[in-house]
């Protein structure tokens, strides 16, 4: 088997996006569409992304080896630390919309608060990520996606605020649940390998 080097790939750096559910899909590496928003600096854990399955083996009666698996349930999920606080970042980690919010002041003397009451309300939005190496990139779009945990927030002298996400992606209307597109320096294949 050839190995090559060139192709190893870093998650050297990169961002977290968030817009609203029905945002264009990308269809290159340019610009995302309007309505998406750079949620700022991530934690130096990066963005980790998840696969959570379930599955069925069929064991035939004459045998103690299955002769079939089938998943039965997929589940991918993606977690990132926040950590700047601004508009963007609260409204994902609490839940809540402009709407719910009030605002006295203004600059630097302004004042926003939130009252949290009740059943949380569903956030469902779509989400965008961007993993870069140099001149690689590497873009995932999750057009059907909410926060469904949310980590502990540490208030200590020597630790960053952060607001700790997970991210899980569900199908929208096409059964579209994640989107990839890679700029890595590889190639599809001519030929379908032999299989």
């Amino acid at each position: 088997m050839a190995t090559n080097a060139e192709l190893a790939r870093l998650g050297v750096t990169g961002a977290l996006y968030t817009g609203p559910v029905g945002t264009t899909a990308p269809t290159g590496l340019d610009a995302w569409a309007s309505g998406m928003v750079d949620l700022g600096y991530i934690s130096e854990d990066g963005i980790t992304e998840s696969t959570d399955e379930d599955k069925q083996e069929f064991t035939p009666w004459q045998s103690s080896t299955p002769i079939r698996t089938e998943i039965t349930r997929s589940t991918k999920t993606f977690q990132a630390t926040l950590w700047e606080s601004n508009y963007n970042t609260i409204s994902l980690y609490y839940r809540v919309g402009l709407e719910d919010m009030t605002q006295t002041g203004t600059g630097a003397d302004a004042v926003v608060s939130f009252a949290e009451k009740g059943k949380p309300k569903r956030d469902l939005r779509a989400f965008g990520i961007d993993v870069i190496d140099g001149t690689y990139h590497r873009r995932i779009f999750l057009p059907y996606a909410e926060v469904t945990e949310r980590g502990e927030i540490t208030y200590k002298s020597d630790t960053l605020i952060g607001y700790q996400v997970t991210i899980t992606a569900y199908p929208g209307t096409d059964e579209i649940s994640v989107l990839r597109l890679f700029k890595e320096g590889w190639t599809l294949p001519a030929t379908p390998p032999a299989g």
